[in-house]
């Protein structure tokens, strides 16, 4: 399953942007996304209390996550590898 994840912090700020850019790589690279998944929260939620952490928890092993970029998924680096430790070592 390709699954497109799009995060804002605020509800003043939208989605367009992201959803415009992922669209243009799926379109250049031939990939059709089956399902978009949108939220509005502060990337220092803890994965658990953002619906991207279920997501996660539920990827298969074919499935692909296609983001805007790195940011949607943590705020900083330390963010980044205690979500890969709490999805591929716990």
């Amino acid at each position: 399953m390709v699954i497109a994840y799009i995060r804002v912090s605020t509800e003043k700020q939208n989605t367009e942007n992201q959803k415009f850019e992922i669209e243009k790589y799926c379109k250049v690279n031939g990939i059709v996304v089956e399902k978009w998944v949108e939220e509005k929260i502060s990337g220092l939620k803890k994965m658990k209390e953002r619906m991207l952490g279920g997501l996660l928890s539920k990827l298969k092993k074919d499935d692909l996550l296609i983001i805007s970029e790195l940011s949607r998924l943590g705020r900083n680096l330390r963010n980044l590898k205690i979500f890969m430790i709490e999805k591929y070592f716990v």
